[in-house]
């Protein structure tokens, strides 16, 4: 496990390797980058990325690395771990047991959080309904494994989606509040263009038909002034399904490193606006402005937390 300068964690811990691009938040991704990098026999991006004519390229192999699984068990001191910065926990080549085990490790170690970040949020949902079914629980395997009593989901995890632009929003976000959590939160970094959250994102939504008052068995006798009647101005409709919360934690940050794509520091202020109005916490991470990944142009009267809560 690594300190790390990320803002919003304390240290990253990567015990898969090996990932692939899935769409424009990928193109200068730095993990690529420092994989192929270290690519030579006897590194650790070794056959995991290498160096072409074109920049640096995944080579699609993923894999589970198991001298790196038991790493939180083995400290003390709480931390706020950000899981697999390196890959993506959800690669559709990785087989759900291992992402089983990586579970069963944040599920021993619940002194840390836990920060699962992931481009994958569809397949994040086949891998808790895989787990739900009970039958999948022996292949957590060995001394790590935990029971069906444990808490879940994990108090300990929070489940993230990245976002990149309005599309990877439309796409992602309503997936991810489908997911079972404890915390959830969206990294809009790269941010590539402006996002519009949908306003159930951000307060949550009630999910279901909805229903009169009128409609109900007890309400024999409801005058026919009624709204299931013309010209009624009485009940607001009930929903008759759960209340799905929205989102926890919403991270901004324009795209940093060599040949960083420009980031309109109005995108920013109208994300950190919306969560304002919403009641959402906000961490903005870093504009991209001249010096990239440094945090010093952020306007003063930006609503933004100062510091993540713990």
């Amino acid at each position: 496990m690594n300190k790390t300068a990320i803002s919003w964690t304390d240290m990253s811990w990567n015990p898969c390797r090996g990932c692939s691009r899935v769409s424009e938040g990928c193109r200068h991704c730095y993990a690529e980058l420092m994989a192929a990098r270290f690519s030579e026999p006897g590194l650790w991006g070794h056959g995991f990325a290498e160096m072409t004519q074109h920049g640096p390229r995944w080579t699609g192999r993923v894999e589970p690395i198991p001298s790196k699984l038991d790493e939180p068990l083995r400290l003390r001191k709480p931390q706020r771990i950000f899981v697999n910065s390196t890959s993506d926990l959800f690669h559709e080549a990785l087989p759900f047991k291992d992402i089983a085990a990586v579970y069963n490790v944040m599920a021993a170690a619940d002194r840390h959080q836990f920060q699962v970040l992931t481009k994958r949020p569809e397949r994040r949902l086949e891998f808790f309904r895989w787990l739900s079914d009970e039958m999948s629980w022996p292949h957590l395997g060995d001394a790590l494994r935990v029971s069906m009593e444990v808490e879940w989901p994990l108090p300990n995890v929070w489940e993230g989606t990245s976002i990149e632009d309005q599309k990877t929003a439309d796409e992602r976000i309503p997936l991810l509040l489908q997911t079972p959590a404890a915390v959830r939160f969206v990294s809009y970094e790269p941010a590539l263009g402006p996002v519009v959250f949908d306003e159930e994102w951000l307060s949550g939504e009630n999910v279901g038909e909805s229903r009169y008052a009128c409609d109900e068995e007890t309400s024999v006798g409801y005058p026919e002034s009624c709204r299931n009647f013309p010209g009624c101005v009485g009940c607001e409709p009930r929903p008759t399904g759960p209340f799905v919360p929205g989102l926890d934690l919403v991270i901004v940050g324009g795209e940093s490193g060599r040949g960083a794509r420009p980031c309109d520091i109005e995108w920013i202020r109208s994300v950190a606006d919306q969560c304002r109005e919403a009641g959402v916490p906000v961490w903005v991470k870093q504009d991209n402005g001249p010096r990239p990944g440094m945090q010093g142009r952020i306007p003063d009267d930006l609503w933004a937390l100062k510091e993540l809560p713990r």
